[in-house]
């Protein structure tokens, strides 16, 4: 099956089922815990064998699937950002906002967005694949290392770059006749979000769009190399014994 094949879903609670084309379906169960979750495949109704790889190159592939994973659920919490404030109304680079009901919000969703894309291109444990900069075109590589800055000073840790900032500030009265004791403020610089690019073309949504479809595409390709380097040569009586 066509790893960009079109899906039609239908969901429950518990069950969701894929309409994967060409009379083969999936239908996916979920239990009170996801170690209960369970997948079943049907052709033309009655339900197929499923037998579970195990070699480097479906443990790859399985990698890359959480990757391509990953960059979908940025994109949706990009898209979600976008929706709560249009880009019309961004006055700068760097946004600190007053409205502190919908930033609050904003900023989770950037910083999520941040995380999970700089996990992509992180050695994960349980992972058998990541993401290196050679991957991306030359003109997202400036934007790519600004994400990856922006992570690993705001979103991971604060570091040396100063993207986060506080000033303790000990305030007086403003004459010495006043009997007013001293107090100490904290003037709190952490931006809620960086748009990091002018360009339209140029941008973190495009820039994740554009590496989600290179990821796709080693999905394909190592899908490919697992059918005929360790499923063909075998033949199908062996894999149908397999499955007993």
């Amino acid at each position: 099956m066509n790893i960009n094949v079109r899906k039609k879903r239908r969901n429950s609670n518990r069950v969701r089922e894929t309409d994967s084309g060409d009379g083969w379906k999936v239908r996916e169960v979920v239990g009170e815990t996801a170690a209960d979750r369970q997948t079943f495949y049907y052709y033309k109704g009655k339900i197929a064998i499923r037998i579970e790889l195990k070699s480097k190159l479906a443990q790859q592939l399985a990698g890359y699937t959480l990757i391509e994973k990953d960059l979908r659920n940025i994109l949706v919490w990009l898209q979600a950002i976008d929706a709560i404030f249009p880009k019309e109304e961004h006055p700068n680079e760097t946004i600190i906002s007053p409205d502190r009901e919908r930033f609050n919000t904003i900023k989770g969703l950037y910083v999520a967005s941040l995380t999970f894309y700089g996990k992509c291109f992180s050695q994960c444990e349980g992972r058998r694949a990541q993401l290196n900069k050679k991957l991306i075109d030359q003109k997202f590589h400036e934007l790519h290392e600004d994400i990856l800055k922006q992570r690993n000073n705001y979103a991971a840790h604060s570091g040396a770059d100063k993207f986060e900032d506080v000033k303790i500030a000990l305030v007086l009265a403003p004459k010495r006749e006043i009997n007013q004791p001293p107090w100490l403020y904290r003037e709190l610089n952490q931006p809620d979000l960086s748009m990091s690019s002018k360009d339209d073309d140029i941008n973190f949504r495009a820039l994740v769009e554009h590496i989600r479809e290179k990821v796709i595409d080693k999905m394909n390709i190592v899908s490919l190399k697992i059918l005929q380097d360790e499923v063909a040569p075998q033949g199908r009586e062996y894999w149908y014994k397999q499955a007993k």
